[in-house]
């Protein structure tokens, strides 16, 4: 395996999780050559250690090998942060934030794992697969249950009569609907404020802007329910306590890049 991709596959923090009761425990170094020994966040939220050499500790040679990891991402050159999600097998999945200062040089903030789709990721996103939409986004807005936590993006509090409509055939596909002011055209919709606590706090990606019916709805980047938590309809998952930090952190112009292998972004 080529240098940089043995860094793509520490750096994007990939890191078997195997779970004890609810709490879920890291294990350092899988042996079928997917994963390396890198200390990682637990899928908890809570900040694991191990024999795996942390990130910070590298210093120069992280740093090199950090700007390496983003040269391989088009949508960096776009943008001064970003939301890496790479699929780990299954529904898991690592998600890393990076920041770029004002000389171009960018810093991996934190890696953590979580959860996508329950029958992983695609190109060809359909209604009702069960599979994460793979490809590069934008945020929309911010959302939560609670309280807005400080967001950048534009936040809207959750209320009992907001739904996100998920029938295609519905003039209000993929959108957010209030239905106290709304006329209901539409077999299925979900109750956003009754998502407790996946929809603790929320993003909202930009995926099928044009709403193509069919194509697939209400991709968002959201609160997990613990360790034993399962994969989505499509969404991204990771703990609540990263998904307040990102919610205060992206704004209009980060991008998140969702791929199902750490190879799909191996320089040719």
């Amino acid at each position: 395996m080529r240098r940089y991709q043995k860094y793509l596959l520490v750096m994007t923090g990939a890191v078997l999780f195997a779970y004890a009761g609810a709490a879920g425990t890291a294990v350092y170094g899988q042996t079928d050559g997917r994963l390396t020994g890198q200390a990682m966040v637990g899928i908890n939220g809570k900040g694991e250690t191990g024999p795996g050499i942390g990130l910070k500790d590298i210093n120069t040679e992280a740093s090199d090998k950090e700007q390496e990891l983003m040269g391989n991402i088009p949508a960096a050159s776009e943008t001064d942060s970003l939301i890496l999600v790479v699929g780990q097998g299954e529904a898991d999945i690592s998600l890393s934030y990076h920041t770029k200062d004002d000389k171009g040089i960018w810093t991996e903030e934190f890696v953590t794992a979580g959860r996508y789709g329950k029958n992983g990721a695609t190109g060809d996103k359909k209604e009702g697969d069960k599979k994460t939409p793979l490809g590069t986004y934008r945020f929309t807005m911010a959302f939560g249950v609670k309280e807005n936590p400080g967001s950048i993006l534009p936040y809207h509090q959750l209320t009992d009569t907001d739904y996100w409509v998920d029938d295609p055939g519905s003039s209000h596909y993929n959108q957010l609907v209030d239905s106290s002011s709304t006329k209901k055209d539409w077999k299925s919709a979900e109750h956003m404020a009754a998502m407790v606590p996946f929809y603790n706090y929320g993003l909202a990606l930009d995926y099928n802007s044009d709403r193509v019916p069919g194509k697939g709805s209400a991709i968002f980047l959201h609160c997990m329910n613990g360790a034993a938590d399962t994969g989505t309809s499509g969404c991204v998952k990771v703990s609540e306590e990263y998904m307040k930090k990102l919610v205060t952190s992206v704004d209009e112009e980060t991008r998140i890049v969702i791929v199902s292998d750490i190879s799909q972004l191996e320089q040719e």
